[in-house]
């Protein structure tokens, strides 16, 4: 089986998340010039950004919710408390 046989049954195989992967490689890289192993480098790094995001948002979402719950129980605001 020729290479860029393999290629492509490679980038036809791959799940439905990963088309927009797809079509950049195809547009960015001439495929019949790809190696299988560029390829699979490719791939590589498209996931690791793919995956990327959650870690940060989950690191966000952390961040956030100790951030809000500081502040609770702490009353109406400034300027509002007893005899006022």
């Amino acid at each position: 089986i020729e290479e860029i046989t393999l290629i492509e049954k490679v980038l036809r195989s791959l799940s439905p998340k990963f088309n927009y992967i797809v079509y950049a490689i195809e547009e960015s890289k001439d495929i019949y010039e790809l190696s299988l192993n560029e390829l699979q480098s490719s791939l590589v790094v498209h996931e690791q950004k793919f995956k990327k995001p959650d870690v940060e948002e989950q690191a966000l979402k952390a961040s956030t919710n100790t951030h809000s719950n500081n502040f609770r129980g702490r009353g109406r605001g400034r300027g509002k408390g007893r005899g006022s």
